[in-house]
């Protein structure tokens, strides 16, 4: 599992050629989640420390999973592809 300096890291690499309005609708798809998170427990009647809770043990998954899906997972693509281009022509 990749720790938070590698995926700064793999943050940067990837935001070399991206473009602003990407940087910030990745922003906005993060908060969007936290606010339906934050509708659900409220729409539940949990009390205010409950709400607070979910919402507070829903920000590291959110934030992780949006970066592994948008940053981490593209470059573990590229990788494999890198490999198995390796392993084709050793083969040959």
């Amino acid at each position: 599992m990749a720790g938070l300096r590698d995926v700064f890291i793999m943050k940067d690499r990837m935001n070399n050629g991206a473009s602003s309005v990407m940087i910030i609708l990745e922003k906005a798809s993060i908060l969007i989640t936290l606010l339906i998170i934050l509708a659900v427990g409220l729409a539940l009647d949990l009390p205010p420390w409950g709400v607070g809770l979910m919402f507070g043990l829903s920000i590291g998954p959110v934030v992780f999973g949006h970066y592994y899906i948008i940053y981490i997972r593209p470059l573990l693509k590229q990788q494999r592809a890198k490999l198995e281009e390796e392993k084709a022509s050793k083969a040959k």
